[in-house]
């Protein structure tokens, strides 16, 4: 695999420090350096606003389980390495926007449409061996490729090989003392397979190496229901001229507005502002900022 270096937060474009200025930031001289490992193109980061849309709408969704108003830079930091699926890939963008503003990180982002965790076995292990401080995971049940040896899903060995394949992550980054954040999927439009129990059980059971990230929780229901549009967020770079955003894909499994279909998993780029994967970012972001692990550096206001 070939790996990219991201360019520095500060030289990207004027939509980007509309929604930086409106996150109360503060300067961006201690950005995220970060870097990919994938085969697909590198996601594009999107934030279109005019000053009239930015920071227009009151109302706010709760955003259980993460989401913050204002980042805040107090000198923590360290490496950050992130695994996933297409759910993951359309996040990346915003998630080394949201490390950037909260500084002094270096993001390793590794992630491809359709996926499973047993994909990267091997490359965190790699990884590992650098020790970073963080270890994001985020796979929905995906079994396209040969590790998942034609398990059907929700099948008892779907299940199984899902919980070894995780168990076996969870043991490569914590016996370099790295802790693991298995976050959970946003339920789709079909009400699919989800993992979200599976990663749940397995964080309680080893609650100083693991933590679980619900942070699906931020683009469904109140009541955890699907949905494709949601109230916008004060914070949001634009809102709809209905006070709503459009959080998930017309497929109802991906986040991107006018995403079209995947194939085997594998979307493109998201080529305008994804609200859905602007709120599951920050949602995986404050929850690795606010761990103790990481006690120097926070995301602060609570979104309610």
């Amino acid at each position: 695999m070939q790996t990219k270096e991201h360019r520095p937060l500060a030289g990207r474009t004027a939509g980007v420090l509309v929604v930086l200025l409106v996150l109360g930031i503060a300067g961006l001289g201690a950005g995220a350096a970060t870097r990919r490992v994938s085969n697909s193109p590198k996601p594009k980061l999107v934030l279109t606003a005019s000053t009239e849309q930015v920071g227009t709408t009151a109302g706010v969704p709760g955003t259980s389980d993460g989401g913050g108003d204002k980042l805040t830079d107090r000198g923590g930091g360290g490496t950050v390495d992130f695994f996933g699926d297409s759910l993951g890939y359309q996040a990346e963008p915003y998630l080394d926007m949201f490390f950037a503003e909260v500084g002094h990180y270096t993001v390793s982002n590794n992630t491809y449409g359709g996926t499973a965790t047993c994909d990267w076995l091997s490359r965190m292990a790699a990884a590992a061996t650098e020790r970073p401080q963080a270890a994001i995971l985020v796979f929905s049940g995906n079994a396209f490729t040969p590790c998942m040896e034609g398990a059907a899903l929700e099948s008892p060995e779907y299940y199984d090989l899902y919980s070894s394949y995780t168990e076996q992550a969870i043991g490569i980054f914590s016996a370099v003392g790295t802790h693991v954040f298995l976050v959970g999927t946003p339920i789709d439009e079909s009400s699919g397979a989800r993992l979200d129990d599976l990663y749940q059980r397995l964080a309680q059971a080893n609650p100083l190496a693991v933590t679980y990230v619900n942070a699906g929780a931020a683009v469904e229901t109140p009541a955890g229901r699907f949905t494709f549009t949601l109230p916008c967020l004060s914070i949001e770079p634009s809102c709809g001229a209905n006070g709503t955003n459009v959080v998930r894909s017309p497929d109802g499994i991906h986040f991107c507005p006018d995403g079209t279909p995947a194939d085997q998993g594998v979307t493109g780029s998201c080529d305008v502002y994804s609200p859905g994967a602007f709120r599951f970012a920050l949602s995986m972001v404050t929850a690795v900022t606010q761990h103790p692990s990481n006690a120097s550096a926070s995301l602060v206001g609570a979104v309610r």
